[in-house]
């Protein structure tokens, strides 16, 4: 009986040892992996683009509904009569990242002419556009609208090396002014504003129908910053 009590204290002994040098085995490192991120950018067709968990001409504000917190949704007049309605997203977090969004609504005249009719307060800006605010009945029309256009502004500071590496290098460029360049992508339909100093990066995404307006719109930003900046004192 003695000699089978120290077998089996052996036993348990040896397996003793051989869990703690399984448990003191170097394991690989669990690499957590993301979806969903800024340069993964997918062209479902002309009216349709993926990026963020967001698809650009399908995904409306309702389906984003708990996804991110609730959007200030404000209608905008720009000085040449242009409108647009725009949901502001503040903080949003997209794993791993956090960001503000802004979503351009994918609205056509009559729309714009249906919610024009139910704006409410009214605000300047320092651009010179009109700022409104909407009654309700107009905020959940706007839920049910497909999201056409993101500009995505990350908390994280961004550089034109790792935007590089991430995004690779742009189709063109073009330069806004002094402090600010745009790095095309006409392909996926991305815009990044690239600041020459200290600010943000902002990436634009658009689908590719709209690509045209996108740089239409950047065009006459530049010009208006031309225009408005104090001539040569010479």
């Amino acid at each position: 009986m003695r000699v089978r009590a120290v077998g089996w204290w052996f036993v348990g002994l040896l397996l003793a040892a051989l869990l703690a040098a399984f448990l003191l085995m170097p394991r690989e490192p669990q690499v957590q992996r993301f979806e969903n991120l800024p340069w993964q950018i997918e062209v479902l067709g002309a009216g349709r683009t993926q990026v963020l968990g967001i698809v650009l001409g399908e995904t409306t504000l309702a389906d984003l509904a708990g996804r991110l917190p609730v959007p200030d949704i404000r209608l905008f007049v720009e000085p040449d009569g242009t409108r647009s309605v725009e949901a502001y997203f503040s903080n949003a977090r997209i794993p791993p990242f956090e960001a503000n969004l802004v979503m351009v609504l994918g609205l056509d005249e009559p729309a714009l002419e249906r919610i024009w009719e139910q704006r409410t307060s009214e605000r300047p800006m320092p651009s010179g556009a009109r700022r409104y605010g909407l009654s309700d009945a107009a905020l959940v029309e706007l839920g049910r609208v497909p999201v056409a256009e993101l500009s995505y502004i990350p908390r994280a500071r961004w550089d034109g090396d790792l935007t590089r590496e991430r995004f690779g290098d742009p189709v063109s460029r073009m330069r806004v002014d002094d402090d600010q360049d745009y790095w095309l992508y006409p392909d996926s339909g991305l815009a990044i504003m690239v600041p020459a100093r200290r600010g943000r990066m902002l990436m634009h995404y658009a689908t590719l129908d709209r690509w045209e307006r996108v740089l239409e719109r950047l065009e006459q930003a530049g010009q208006r910053r031309l225009d408005d900046a104090p001539a040569d004192a010479s």
